[in-house]
């Protein structure tokens, strides 16, 4: 007769079942809070966190659950920035205005019909709200802007030549878009690295690679300078 306790008895059997599940779990949540604490000490570590600190901003951890409180999807979804997916965020006053740095995962179509996600930047700043304007010196807008804002000729063919512009009210935009101003894009080397978008109370620029302090200030400087050219 097999007793219950035997070590090749059913109950025996499937007790040793339990308990190695048991201790499998375990050890599943001790790698997953052993891992938490890492992430969270790298990003207590990151950058942004010590540069929000210096400027009395707020650093948005990666998996904080928090965001800037201004802003735009910098994917173009037309969206808040708040209802966006971002990897980590810094919200700072520079200038006496309201700036934000985001990094964050686009999919990129590669040949094959592949995707992969890479990292990219937005940087952006807090303006008064207008009619949405696009101006870019390589004429590359994202799809959505392409399909939904005219494109603005100014009849300048120095300009219209350098400058690509889209927006929501072709006239606003052309009214906006001055002698004084057009001149002052054309002689302003820093539209042949960065785009500008003006939409939803924000003026935001990016592009690829995860932000540094250095390229937050530089983008963050030139998109005040363009808000301060474009009469309100």
């Amino acid at each position: 007769m097999v007793s219950a306790l035997d070590a090749d008895s059913p109950v025996m059997i499937t007790l040793g079942a339990i308990l190695m599940l048991a201790v499998g779990v375990g050890l599943l949540f001790l790698v997953l809070f052993l891992a938490g604490k890492v992430r969270g000490r790298h990003e207590r570590g990151h950058w942004m966190s010590g540069f929000a600190a210096e400027r009395s901003g707020r650093f948005h951890a990666e998996d904080a659950g928090t965001s800037p409180g201004f802003g735009v999807d910098p994917v173009g979804r037309d969206r808040p920035l708040a209802e966006a997916s971002v990897t980590r965020a810094v919200e700072f006053r520079h200038r006496d205005h309201d700036v934000a740095g985001v990094d964050f995962l686009d999919d990129r179509h590669q040949p094959g019909g592949d995707t992969t996600q890479r990292a990219f930047h937005s940087v952006q700043v807090r303006v008064p709200d207008s009619a949405a304007l696009f101006l870019a010196a390589d004429g590359v807008f994202p799809t959505r802007v392409l399909r939904e804002f005219e494109q603005v000729k100014t009849f300048d063919k120095a300009f219209d030549g350098a400058i690509k512009v889209r927006a929501a009210d072709r006239d606003r935009a052309a009214a906006l878009l001055t002698p004084e101003v057009r001149a002052w894009i054309l002689a302003e080397p820093r539209f042949g690295r960065w785009p500008v978008f003006v939409e939803r109370g924000t003026i935001r620029t990016g592009g690829r690679r995860s932000l540094d302090r250095e390229t937050l200030l530089a983008e963050a400087d030139f998109l005040i300078d363009v808000a301060a050219r474009l009469p309100r």
